[in-house]
């Protein structure tokens, strides 16, 4: 399968590129940029659940962390330090700190398990410079007309396209 590869060097002129492509309504497959333009998730109407995944995650890790340290320090292995309760002021100090650790590290996973990345993956798509600072528009050729692909390779070039290539 054959794409259309335009190569962008600027994230500004990359946005003029996809609102055109938006407008006149091109097969777009995938945008590989080195870093997460918020305009660019809006404009092709990309929504994520991680934030409400890492929510759960938190309730998740809250429950459980009081639960472990109420079986902990009351059920299991009470100690009577002074007389002191052993259900102590410690607790919210503990349960901080084990709710945000099992909430980033399950956030984390779930990134990449939706990512679909894991340890000597082989990528999808290689272009040189692509993982710098290079900015790639991927169009699959196979969806588009003769006289689309000469409309696309001239809004490429009107948007400042660094390189326009056949992969």
């Amino acid at each position: 399968m054959s794409k259309l590869v335009a190569i962008y060097n600027d994230d500004k002129k990359l946005m003029d590129a996809t609102e055109q492509l938006v407008s006149v309504k091109a097969p777009v497959e995938e945008i590989i940029t080195p870093f997460v333009i918020e305009e660019l998730l809006a404009k092709f109407h990309v929504k994520s659940n991680i934030p409400l995944l890492a929510f759960f995650y938190g309730v998740f890790g809250v429950t459980s962390v009081f639960a472990a340290l109420y079986y902990t320090f009351v059920i299991s292995y009470p100690l009577n330090i002074g007389g002191k309760p052993s259900f102590s002021l410690t607790f919210p100090v503990l349960m901080f700190i084990g709710t945000v650790l099992t909430t980033v590290l399950t956030t984390v996973i779930t990134f990449f398990i939706q990512g679909k990345l894991y340890p000597g993956k082989k990528p999808e798509f290689e272009y040189p410079g692509i993982n710098d600072d290079k900015m790639a528009v991927l169009i699959d050729k196979s969806k588009l007309t003769p006289q689309m692909e000469t409309k696309l390779r001239a809004i490429f070039e009107a948007t400042g396209a660094e390189k326009i290539d056949e992969v």
